[in-house]
């Protein structure tokens, strides 16, 4: 038997779980920036030791890595789900009207 739960909880929850698949989106964006960057780095030592090219894209990439931490702080991330909440039952509450006319 399914248990009812209230909408304040369904909104809650929906919070949680964007934070959550945010903070997991983070770890593997940055997981990808160690293992690519430690290959650059491979490879410019193993094939021209003499001139030092990995620090570009490390650099460059790390400011990608810098603003996708800033964009997932938990208070932005409840503020957008927030926004699309009260979008969506504005959308609702217009249809509900208009199905009434």
């Amino acid at each position: 038997m399914s248990e009812e739960i209230s909408l304040e909880d369904f909104k809650e929850a929906l919070k949680e779980i964007r934070v959550i698949n945010a903070r997991r989106g983070f770890i593997s964006h940055l997981t990808a920036y160690i293992i690519v960057n430690a290959f650059l780095l491979f490879i410019n030592l193993w094939i021209n030791p003499h001139y030092l090219w990995f620090p570009y894209p490390l650099v460059g990439w790390g400011i990608g890595i810098v603003f996708h931490y800033l964009a997932i702080r938990p208070s932005a991330i409840i503020e957008e789900a927030e926004k699309e909440i009260a979008y969506i039952e504005y959308h609702a509450k217009k249809r509900k009207k208009s199905m009434k006319q």
